[in-house]
């Protein structure tokens, strides 16, 4: 499998089954995973946060925004991974941004936001299926406030799939030089071309995979 159903409008499912291969974009280069385990995230309390408590304050302004902070319920720890979509419950938009610095949805020119009103257009909230991979790779939720008047909550419900995943380290000792001594100069080649995500160099080395773009580009 080499394009998993990550947005398919359809409800979410599981990218990988236990025991596939990932190969996953994080830190700006392709790492590459076994799942050793996944389970769901159920739309429940414990996954619904209000931005405007978080931030400390009583409201948004008219028009005003909440600057993009971390969501706490959303950190997980290294070989750990979250496959999520969000759904605002108050008349706010949500800015995604992964990590803090780089923008999730976004373009050259933009940056799209979800609102109450996607699930309209988007039942089962496919367009806002995000990744968060790793300890201190946090997404970060900025909030802005499209009415003429101020409100007192900006909540966002989450739900999504929870995996624990093992680093592959591909068994490089067969690449050697003529005299049969380890090529080190091959083997950091072929380290990077899989960082790159080289398709030739990882069905050769990982073997068969799906690939999941876990933060921003």
């Amino acid at each position: 499998m080499e394009v998993a159903n990550i947005y398919d409008n359809g409800p979410l499912s599981l990218v990988a089954r236990i025991k596939d291969n990932i190969s996953v974009y994080t830190a700006k280069k392709w790492s590459h995973y076994q799942v050793a385990f996944a389970e769901p995230w159920p739309r429940s309390s414990p996954l619904r946060v209000d931005i405007v408590a978080l931030a400390g304050v009583t409201v948004i302004a008219a028009n005003g925004n909440l600057a993009k902070r971390l969501v706490p319920l959303l950190q997980v720890t290294d070989g750990e991974m979250l496959c999520v979509r969000f759904e605002p419950l108050d008349d706010v938009e949500g800015v995604v941004w992964e990590q803090s610095g780089t923008g999730k949805f976004n373009s050259r020119n933009n940056h799209a936001r979800v609102d109450m009103a996607t699930c309209l257009r988007d039942p089962y909230l496919a367009s806002t299926t995000f990744f968060i991979m790793g300890y201190q790779r946090d997404m970060n939720l900025e909030v802005q406030n499209p009415n003429p008047v101020a409100l007192y909550q900006a909540r966002f419900q989450f739900q999504g799939y929870r995996y624990v995943l093992d680093e592959i380290s591909p068994d490089l000792s067969s690449v050697v030089d003529q005299n049969g001594r380890p090529d080190n100069k091959k083997q950091e080649d072929i380290v990077r071309q899989l960082a790159a995500g080289d398709k030739a160099t990882v069905s050769q080395y990982i073997g068969p995979t799906t690939w999941l773009p876990a933060e921003g580009r």
